[in-house]
């Protein structure tokens, strides 16, 4: 019970940092939103009770996905690319757990996919299809 608890904390705690980087990042302060999003994916690692694994990857997609972006901006296409495919695989695995995902999920999501598609194809090497 104890352990439930703490995972709660450590999840809330994890939520914060989440906002407080969304936030960094639309008033366009990127390095206090790219740190944010570091420590959310650190902290987003599987681990806990499987309640708290749902909401840890649903706040792992919403911070690879804005890392992605923050990254992209940055000029660091490596992170950016590592965490556009992770942020596929993870939403294909929410998917699967639809009380973890509501329709402004979807489309942020279908949005953000959007911009992660045309940015790979911007960025891949001159003859690649």
């Amino acid at each position: 019970m104890l352990e439930r608890l703490r995972d709660m904390l450590r999840s809330a705690a994890t939520s914060r940092t989440l906002t407080r980087g969304i936030k960094a990042y639309r008033e366009g302060d990127i390095a206090a939103a790219r740190a944010a999003m570091d420590e959310v994916v650190g902290a987003t690692e599987p681990r806990g009770s499987a309640a708290q694994q749902t909401h840890r990857r649903s706040m792992r997609l919403m911070a690879v996905a804005l890392r992605a972006e923050i990254a992209a901006k940055q000029g660091d296409d490596a992170v950016a690319r590592a965490c556009i495919d992770e942020g596929v695989a993870l939403w294909g695995e929410l998917q699967d757990h639809p009380a973890a995902i509501g329709i402004r999920s979807v489309e942020s999501f279908q949005s953000w996919e959007r911009w992660a598609r045309d940015w790979l194809a911007r960025k891949a090497p001159p003859g690649a299809s």
